[in-house]
């Protein structure tokens, strides 16, 4: 993946889902979630797509960026919508900050090993350091 990459941050993020292996379909949900945003909200989808870029570069280039590339794509989603699209990707839904307060995700989250659950937590630092950024960025 090329993270200097300066095109148009949607078809980016679609170019670069298509090229990874992941596990449960999450690149076919991905799909529908560009999609819908791309429908419903271009705004979100593109401030979406930038986080993604953002949180996949990093500072530490040793890291795999898939979770930080998914974590951040879905970052800008409702309840409803993470709910929906990740309802059998537990990790990146428990990185999204509008399932913070899920009971049974963070259960679920509770179980994960310490290296997974040392990731999950930058993750959530990282999406809310983002989502601040972005917000201030508006006018």
């Amino acid at each position: 993946m090329n993270h200097r990459d300066t095109s148009n941050p949607p078809e980016w993020a679609k170019r670069v889902n298509r090229t990874w292996l992941v596990r449960g379909g999450l690149d076919v949900t991905t799909d529908a979630w560009l999609a819908h945003l791309e429908q419903t909200d271009p705004a979100r989808l593109l401030a979406s797509c930038e986080i993604a870029r953002a949180l996949s570069r990093g500072s530490d280039h040793t890291h795999d960026p898939k979770p930080w590339f998914y974590a951040g794509l879905f970052s800008l989603a409702t309840a409803a919508e993470a709910r929906l699209y990740l309802a059998t990707h537990h990790f990146t839904a428990a990185a999204i900050p509008a399932l913070a307060q899920d009971g049974p995700l963070n259960q679920w989250a509770a179980t994960l090993s310490p290296a997974s659950s040392n990731l999950l937590e930058r993750l959530r630092r990282a999406i809310l350091a983002q989502t601040l950024q972005s917000a201030g960025d508006d006018p």
